[in-house]
């Protein structure tokens, strides 16, 4: 029998690889999809088994459920749903501010590390980022004695100031790196057309560090957005509970609202998702020119 010519013979490692990716994007994907699904089912259709992976009969009452004044009374859970709207503005106004705050401490920072030279900056540097390894279980107790002593619990301040311990070590490292790559020619050009240091920086070294910008800033909003536990100690009011702490209310010890819960999850992934995808190229640009840089 006449072999089969290399050109006709089946790819194998490349099915392979292919079949193995597309199970992997299914293990991701999936678990999005059936929140989204169940979100627009009535209760009944949530919890039936086998389970409905398409709603039978769609409705946005779950959703209308967050815009009803006291939607919440005759429902389980129904504090969680009276607060989820104000939750949605909480997390928004710490993540940005986080965002914003971690941006703005870090360029000065950055621009230090990458132009100055000074005794134990190299050490320095390193103990920012060991600061970033510390688990935050450790640290939950301290930050929150300090935070009831200053009058910050139940504040967005308690919050912000948190999340900044997190987020601003890891800009710092990759602010220093673009401002490195920035040639000092540039620099002195801008020194002799007489230009201050706030006027450099907005000329020369933030149109170079755009992408680690965005990265840094996408990051530090993500970190903001999604944190649980310090949100879980700090606040006890809809004055300042976010998102993720209020989804958790939703299981009580009586029932679960799932079809409720589906419906907020999904109202919390939408600003980080609606954020990647705008600024989808130039945080891929940052997080691969952060990833080569020395």
């Amino acid at each position: 029998m006449n072999a089969v010519p290399l050109r006709y013979r089946m790819p194998w490692k490349k099915i392979a690889v292919y079949a193995i990716a597309a199970c992997f994007a299914l293990y991701l994907v999936l678990p999005f999809y059936w929140i989204f699904a169940m979100s627009f089912m009535p209760e009944v259709d949530a919890i039936s088994v086998p389970p409905q992976w398409f709603p039978a009969h769609p409705t946005l009452e779950n959703y209308l459920s967050f815009l009803k004044p006291n939607a919440g009374e005759a429902l389980v859970g129904g504090r969680a749903i009276e607060e989820t709207p104000y939750a949605l503005g909480n997390s928004l106004i710490v993540a940005v501010s986080t965002a914003a705050l971690n941006l703005l401490l870090a360029v000065p920072a950055a621009y230090a590390f990458s132009r100055m030279r000074f005794r134990g900056s190299k050490m320095l540097l390193i103990g920012y980022l060991i600061t970033r390894m510390v688990p935050s279980v450790a640290i939950i107790i301290p930050f929150y004695l300090m935070m009831r002593a200053v009058g910050l619990l139940d504040t967005y301040g308690a919050l912000i100031l948190s999340y900044l311990t997190f987020s601003l070590p890891v800009t710092i490292w990759v602010l220093k790196d673009f401002f490195r790559a920035v040639p000092r020619e540039l620099e002195d050009a801008a020194r002799v057309d007489r230009c201050g240091w706030l006027r450099t920086m907005w000329s020369v070294f933030l149109p170079v560090a755009a992408p680690g910008l965005v990265a840094a800033a996408v990051f530090s909003f993500m970190t903001a957005w999604n944190e649980f536990m310090f949100a879980l100690f700090m606040t006890s009011t809809k004055a300042a509970k976010t998102i993720p702490v209020v989804a958790a209310d939703f299981a009580t010890d009586m029932n679960t609202q799932f079809t409720l819960m589906a419906a907020a999850g999904v109202l919390a992934v939408l600003p980080p998702l609606v954020l990647v995808l705008v600024f989808q190229r130039l945080l891929v640009r940052g997080m691969a020119a952060g990833s080569v840089k020395g």
